[in-house]
C-alpha cells in the first residue's frame, strides 16, 4: 500500500487562492486617490471660498418658538388645549411625585431603611438587602437626606409610569410586526435624542417644576423597556407555542403562560436598563426645577467646587449601585438554584416571607414615628466630603498640574483647535456635501439626501459655528475613545483572566449617570471643551470595549480553528480573521460611543465647554426657551447624521434590533446584556 509523502504547512499569509476566484486588486490606490482629492478640496475651500454659512439664508425660528411659548403663558388658563389636556397632565405629574415625596418622608428614616431591606431581600436575596439597607443609609451620613428622597421619589414614580406603559406596549410589538414596524422609528427617535434635549418641549409646554421633570423622564425611559419587552417575546421559541397550540390554549393563555414567563429575562433587563435610563435623566432635571441630588451636584458644578458637588455625586453613584445591583441579582434569582430560607428544619414559604417583610416594615415606621420621633437622618451622624476634597484637589493640581495642563494644552492645540478651524473654515456645502458622500458610500442615495438636509439644516437654524465647535469635541473624543477601547477589547477577549479582572471595573463605570463624570474631572483639568473630552472618554469607553469584546468572542470556533490549520501568526488570526468578522460588533460599538460621547459633551456646557450644550444651558438658565430649542434640535440632527451613518456602517440590513444593528434576535439580546455588563445573565439564560 503506498503512503502519500507527506505535505509541508504552507504559510498562512502566503495560500494561494482557488484557481476559479480572482484575487481582487489592492484598495490603497483607490483610497490614496480618495484622500488626494479631498486634499485638494478642501485647499480650494479654504483659500478661495467663502467659509460658514451665508447669514442672509438663516432662517430665525427663535422668535417662532418665543411667539409659542408667550402664547402657552398667556392662554395656559383659557386654551382648552391645556384645561382639559395638558394642565391636567402637569397637575397629576406634580401631585404624583408631591405625594410619592411625602410618603417617603412619613415612612421616616428607619422605616425606609427597612424597607429597602426588606423588599430587595424578598425579590433578589439577603445580600442584596444588606445593601440596599447600606445605600439608603449612606444618603443621612453624606447629609444629603432630602435631597436623596426627592430623587428617589421621582425614580420611583417615573419607573413605575414608565414599564406600565413600556411594557404592554413591547408585548404588543413583539406579537405583531405592524406595531413593531410603526414603532421602530419612533423609539429609534427618541432613543436618538440626547437626555438633556428632552427638557426643553416639556419646559416649553408645562413649564418649570417637577411635572416636566417626570414626563421627560418617561419620554426618555420608556424606549429600552418597550424594545427589550418585545425582543423577549419575539425570541420565544417556535417549538414552545407550537406545544402550547397542540395543548389548545387560547391566545391570551399562551401569552401568560408560555411567551411572558420564556421572555421574563429580557423583561427584566428592560427593567433594569429602565431604572438605569431613568436616573440618568431624573439627575439632569434640576435645570427645570425638580430638585434633588442634581441640584446639589449643579449647585457645586456652577460655583466649580468639586467639594461642595462631592457629595451629591456620590450620593448618585451609591443609589445607581445599589439600583442596577438589585434588579440584576432580581432577574437571575429565579435562574439559579438557591436554598430556600429556612430555621433549622422548617423552611419558609414565599407567602411567610412577604408577611415577615411587611410586618418589620411596619413596625420600623411605628418604631421611628412613635419612639424616636424623627423622620429626616439623625444630624449628629452626618459628615460631608467637601473639605477632604478641597483640599486633595488643591494637593492634586500642586502636584500635578504641570502634566495635567501638557495634556490639556496638547488637546486643544493640536486636535481641539485645528479640527474646529478646519470645519468653520470650510463652505458649508462642503461639509454636507461631505456627510452626504460618506452616507451615500455607505448606504445609498437616500442617506446622502438626508446627510445634506441634516447638515444644511445646522446653518439654515443659525447654529452653524456653535454646531462645528459640537461637531469637533464629539470625534476627537470617539477617536480618543476608540484608540484606547479597541486594544482593551481585543485584550479582553484573549484573556480571560483580563476580562473578569475588568469586568466590575467596566460595571461601575457603566452605572454611573454622565452627569456625574463631570465631577472627578475637574480634579485634574481646568473648565473648558477638554474636561469635556476627558469626561466623556471615560463615559463611552465601557460600551466599546464590552462590544468589541464580543463581537471577537462571537467569531465561529469553526473558522478560527479552519484558518489555524494554515498555521498563521496570532497577529495574522486577529488581523485578517476575526476583526473582520467582529466588523459588525465593532462598528456597533463606535455608533454607541459617539451617542454617549455626544451626551456628555451637551451636558460639559454646565463647565464651560463651548458648543450646542453651553447655548441649551445657557437658555434654560435665562428662560430664553426658542434659542434652547432651536439648539437643541441642532443637537437632534448632529445626533441623527452620526447615528445613521454608523449604523449603515454597521449593518446592510435595514432591520435593527435594539443594538441598531442587523444581527440575529439572539445576537441582538447579548448586545444590549453586553453593554449593560449582564452577560453572565445572557449565558444562563442560553
Amino acid at each position: 500500500m503506498a503512503v502519500a509523502p507527506p505535505q509541508s504547512r504552507v504559510p498562512f499569509d502566503q495560500v494561494a487562492a482557488p484557481s476559479t476566484v480572482v484575487a481582487p486588486g489592492s484598495p490603497w490606490p483607490r483610497r490614496v486617490a480618495w484622500a488626494i482629492g479631498v486634499v485638494i478640496v478642501v485647499v480650494i475651500g479654504l483659500m478661495w471660498l467663502t467659509p460658514g454659512f451665508p447669514e442672509r439664508w438663516v432662517i430665525d425660528v427663535t422668535k417662532w418658538f418665543d411667539a409659542f411659548r408667550d402664547w402657552t403663558i398667556q392662554n395656559s388658563e383659557t386654551s382648552p388645549l391645556f384645561i382639559y389636556f395638558l394642565n391636567p397632565i402637569g397637575d397629576f405629574a406634580t401631585w404624583i411625585v408631591d405625594n410619592m415625596i411625602l410618603l417617603l418622608e412619613r415612612m421616616t428614616w428607619l422605616g425606609l431603611v427597612v424597607a429597602a431591606g426588606a423588599i430587595s431581600g424578598l425579590v433578589a436575596g439577603w445580600k442584596m438587602a444588606v445593601l440596599a439597607s447600606a445605600g439608603i443609609i449612606s444618603f443621612g451620613l453624606l447629609g444629603v437626606w432630602d435631597a436623596a428622597i426627592e430623587t428617589l421619589a421621582l425614580m420611583i414614580v417615573a419607573v413605575v409610569l414608565a414599564l406600565a406603559i413600556g411594557i404592554p406596549l413591547g408585548i404588543w410589538a413583539g406579537r405583531r410586526q405592524r406595531v413593531e414596524r410603526v414603532l421602530r422609528p419612533i423609539l429609534d427617535a427618541m432613543q436618538t435624542v440626547p437626555a438633556y434635549s428632552y427638557l426643553l418641549p416639556f419646559v416649553l409646554l408645562f413649564g418649570i417644576g417637577e411635572a416636566p421633570a417626570l414626563l421627560a423622564t418617561l419620554a426618555f425611559a420608556i424606549p429600552p423597556a418597550i424594545r427589550l419587552t418585545a425582543l423577549g417575546i419575539r425570541s420565544v421559541p417556535e417549538t414552545s407555542l407550537e406545544v402550547a397550540d397542540a395543548f389548545g390554549s387560547t391566545d391570551r393563555q399562551r401569552l401568560r403562560l408560555v411567551q411572558v414567563p420564556l421572555a421574563k429575562p429580557s423583561i427584566m433587563l428592560g427593567v433594569n436598563q429602565t431604572i438605569m435610563m431613568a436616573l440618568g435623566i431624573v439627575v439632569i432635571a434640576a435645570f427645570v426645577g425638580a430638585g434633588g441630588l442634581g441640584q446639589t451636584v449643579l449647585d457645586g458644578l456652577q460655583r466649580l467646587s468639586v467639594g461642595a458637588a462631592l457629595d451629591g455625586g456620590v450620593a448618585i453613584v451609591i443609589m445607581a449601585i445599589v439600583l442596577d445591583r438589585v434588579t440584576t441579582a432580581w432577574s437571575m434569582r429565579e435562574r439559579r438554584r438557591t436554598a430556600p430560607p429556612h430555621i433549622g428544619n422548617y423552611v419558609f414559604s414565599r407567602r411567610q416571607l412577604s408577611l415577615i417583610a411587611v410586618g418589620a416594615i411596619v413596625l420600623a415606621i411605628m418604631i421611628g414615628r412613635q419612639v424616636l420621633r424623627q423622620q429626616g437622618f439623625p444630624e449628629g451622624l452626618e459628615f460631608s466630603l467637601a473639605d477632604p476634597a478641597d483640599a486633595f484637589v488643591t494637593w492634586l493640581q500642586s502636584t500635578f498640574g504641570t502634566i495635567t495642563s501638557a495634556i490639556s494644552d496638547f488637546i486643544l492645540i493640536y486636535m481641539l483647535d485645528p479640527i474646529q478651524d478646519l470645519f468653520t473654515g470650510v463652505p458649508w456645502w462642503m461639509m454636507a456635501g461631505a456627510f452626504a458622500l460618506i452616507g451615500w458610500k455607505v448606504s445609498g442615495v437616500r442617506l446622502a439626501i438626508g446627510e445634506f438636509c441634516c447638515i444644511a439644516g445646522l446653518g439654515l437654524l443659525g447654529m452653524w459655528d456653535l454646531s462645528m465647535g459640537t461637531l469637533s469635541q464629539v470625534l476627537v473624543s470617539v477617536v480618543i475613545t476608540i484608540a484606547f477601547a479597541i486594544p482593551l477589547g481585543i485584550m479582553a477577549a484573549r484573556s480571560d483572566r483580563f476580562e473578569r479582572w475588568s469586568k466590575p471595573v467596566l460595571d461601575a463605570m457603566q452605572t454611573m449617570p454622565a452627569f456625574v463624570y463631570l465631577v472627578p474631572v475637574l480634579f485634574l483639568v481646568e473648565p473648558g471643551r477638554v474636561p469635556a473630552i476627558i469626561a466623556s472618554f471615560i463615559y463611552a469607553l465601557p460600551v466599546a470595549i464590552r462590544l468589541t469584546n464580543l463581537g471577537i468572542r462571537q467569531v465561529p470556533k469553526e473558522t478560527v480553528e479552519a484558518s489555524e490549520s494554515f498555521g498563521p501568526t496570532a497577529g495574522q488570526l486577529l488581523r485578517k480573521v476575526q476583526l473582520p468578522l467582529a466588523k459588525p460588533s465593532i462598528l456597533l460599538g463606535v455608533n454607541q460611543t459617539i451617542m454617549m460621547v455626544l451626551s456628555v459633551v451637551i451636558i460639559a456646557g454646565l463647565i464651560g465647554a463651548a458648543g450646542l450644550g453651553q447655548e441649551v444651558v445657557f437658555a434654560l438658565g435665562k428662560q430664553q426657551i426658542g434659542r434652547g430649542v432651536v439648539a437643541g434640535v441642532c443637537i437632534l440632527l448632529l445626533a441623527v447624521s452620526l447615528d445613521r451613518i454608523t449604523q449603515a456602517m454597521g449593518s446592510s440590513s435595514p432591520t435593527r434590533g435594539p443594538g441598531g444593528i442587523g444581527l440575529p434576535a439572539r445576537t441582538r439580546m447579548r448586545v444590549v446584556m453586553f453593554m449593560s455588563g449582564k452577560e453572565d445573565a445572557g449565558e444562563e439564560n442560553g
